[in-house]
């Protein structure tokens, strides 16, 4: 697959990579970009030291690679999707910054006015002065849908379901984004397209707003915004990730593309941590990227290891709250009740405003038991952010524990409109549905979650109990054989092996139950044999085996592929099995005892 590796990328050398970064952080900044131009020098900072001097400088202007068109309809090719341009050093500096002298006074007092959260007045300086240029058009653009985003916030209760930052506006709302889409017609600058995309993906034109992205990030690579939005609009079973992979740039801001996506489906694998170790060596000692990195192996359900990447990040940049929801979700689910309280003792006075704090002071309520107080900070993080998709996740998980089932259900509803890739919030309905018995909607929104994460042996489980619920006894039983291939702990597997013998039995299937009943013991015996409990747990699965062994079953056994004719199985290891029940002391010591006499006088 393309772009998991920077082999070939024409902008991965030291100098050519800082300069772009540089030059970026300044675009960006002027147009009120902020996230993005952080994001840019954040990287420009871990850019790993030149070997050597540059030898020349990179060329200032580059030609557009693309023909601008009207938006296409939806579902149309587009045009401008035929192929991928070629970068050269200086492909990013389509629209070069100038120099503050070249810039109006009237542009900076609206610049500064951007910054304060004036962005009427901002709006206001700007349209006065028409014609405008591009930068002085997107920064007005921009400030007027700001105004609307802030209008929907405005309200200190939560948001209307309607309306989410990922992708949908309600009937009432987006029509106030329509006249903005009147200045935006045929537009040839990266940031105005990527203005229209932002909108558009507002109105539930998710094609076109792929489009104009698309083109947004042909022309200007290291708008890290445009590639977050560009995520947004893709499927969520990752088929369109692969087919626009030929239409991406030849730039390493590709691969940190790929990396977040197929990330944000919560698909932690060996890919995106070859990924991740890749972009390591151009961007050393990167926070950022250390993070990503923490965030796949808690995907990974690599917890322990995860924790310590998390930890390691920290060290790199202290005060960087990027991540923080994760690493706290990490350290309660490893039951680290010691050092959740010390992160929020280490965050809580740095970051009250922002919501991956809130989200760690709600898990750390959370652990302590005190539900009201964990929906208080995770409603906050919500008024503060109404697309961080954990706090929605994490506020649902919540109701679910004061079982309000339909609040929980709509807090994961939520999430899933901002980020319909993540499993979490599907697999939170499943739970919901389940919960209230309603196993057929439970299995639904289990298979969602197989989908995505195919190899996550908890979908298969929670899809195999739903399947039993519903007398579908086939179904279940091919639900936990999935579920047995996944990776598993032992014990886990042992239970795996237990459910199945006991749909086999309730089925009748005498001889499948069996070879089940034989596999189980196997597994206690190679790899839990100093667990005596097991023995005694499984006492009548180590008689079954034992029997087997003994050739009693061989003849009795009926089902779809019987043995043709009884044979003798380990006489040797029937007694062994049969000596570890008595020994264990349970119900079934006295059969295993009286089968021990019959073996005695079994002929060798």
């Amino acid at each position: 697959m393309r772009f998991e590796r920077l082999d070939g990328l024409q902008d991965t050398a030291p100098d050519t990579a800082k300069a772009a970064l540089r030059d970026a952080a300044v675009q960006l900044e002027d147009r009120g970009l902020g996230v993005a131009a952080r994001w840019a020098l954040e990287l420009a900072c871990c850019v790993r030291d030149a070997r050597r001097p540059a030898t020349s400088t990179p060329s200032v202007k580059a030609a557009a690679a693309f023909p601008t068109h009207s938006t296409p309809a939806l579902g149309a090719h587009s045009p401008s999707w035929d192929a991928a341009p070629v970068l050269t050093p200086g492909t990013h500096l389509m629209s070069p910054s100038r120099s503050h002298r070249d810039e109006s006074d009237s542009f900076y007092l609206a610049r500064a006015c951007f910054s304060q959260g004036e962005y009427e007045r901002c709006a206001w300086l700007l349209e006065r002065h028409e014609p405008l240029g591009p930068k002085e058009r997107f920064l007005a653009l921009y400030a007027r849908f700001l105004i609307f985003e802030r209008q929907l916030g405005d309200d200190d209760a939560l948001p209307p379901l309607e309306y989410t930052v990922g992708g949908s506006a309600g009937a009432g709302g987006g029509s106030s984004l329509v006249p903005l889409l009147a200045h935006l017609v045929e537009p040839e600058d990266a940031f105005l397209l990527f203005l229209k995309g932002v909108i558009l993906q507002r109105l539930h034109k998710r094609v076109e707003a792929m489009d104009c992205l698309i083109r947004s990030v042909q022309r200007f690579p290291y708008n890290w915004s445009a590639w977050l939005e560009l995520s947004r609009t893709l499927s969520p079973d990752g088929s369109e990730r692969e087919q626009i992979l030929d239409l991406l740039p030849q730039s390493f801001m590709s691969v940190f593309f790929m990396e977040h996506s197929v990330r944000q489906s919560a698909q932690g694998d060996a890919a995106g941590l070859n990924r991740i170790d890749a972009l390591l060596e151009v961007f050393p000692n990167s926070a950022y990227l250390v993070t990503c990195r923490a965030q796949c192996l808690y995907l990974g359900q690599e917890l322990e290891e995860a924790a310590d990447t998390f930890e390691q990040a920290l060290r790199l940049d202290p005060f960087r709250l990027d991540g923080l929801s994760e690493y706290s979700n990490t350290l309660y689910v490893l039951d680290n009740a010691e050092a959740l309280s010390q992160l929020v003792q280490q965050f809580a006075h740095v970051g009250r405003d922002r919501p991956e704090v809130c989200c760690l002071v709600g898990n750390y309520y959370n652990q302590r038991g005190d539900h009201f107080r964990a929906v208080e900070a995770f409603r906050r993080a919500l008024r503060l952010d109404r697309g961080c998709v954990a706090a929605w996740i994490l506020l649902g998980h919540e109701y679910l524990e004061l079982k309000n089932s339909h609040a929980a259900a709509e807090m994961y509803r939520r999430a899933l409109e901002i980020n319909p890739q993540d499993y979490r919030p599907w697999h939170g309905l499943g739970q919901v549905y389940e919960l209230n018995e309603a196993w057929s909607f439970a299995i639904h929104y289990y298979q969602k979650c197989a989908a995505i994460r195919p190899y996550d042996a908890r979908m298969w489980a929670s899809l195999g109990v739903c399947y039993e619920r519903l007398g579908r006894t086939a179904d279940a039983v091919a639900c936990f054989k999935r579920h047995l291939t996944c990776p598993l702990s032992h014990l886990e597997s042992v239970d795996a092996l237990a459910r199945i013998i006991d749909l086999y039995e309730r089925d009748g299937d005498t001889q499948s139950s069996t070879q089940y009943h034989r596999l189980l013991v196997q597994v206690v015996e190679q790899h839990m044999s100093r667990d005596a409990s097991l023995v005694a747990r499984f006492a009548f699965s180590y008689i079954i085996a034992a029997r087997w062994e003994m050739g009693e079953l061989h003849g009795k056994l009926h089902g779809p592929r019987p043995d043709p004719a009884p044979r003798q199985g380990d006489l040797a290891l029937a007694g062994e099995y049969l000596q570890k029940v008595v020994l264990a002391g349970t119900d079934m010591s006295f059969l295993a005892e009286e089968l021990l006499k019959k073996l005695a006088r079994h002929p060798d």
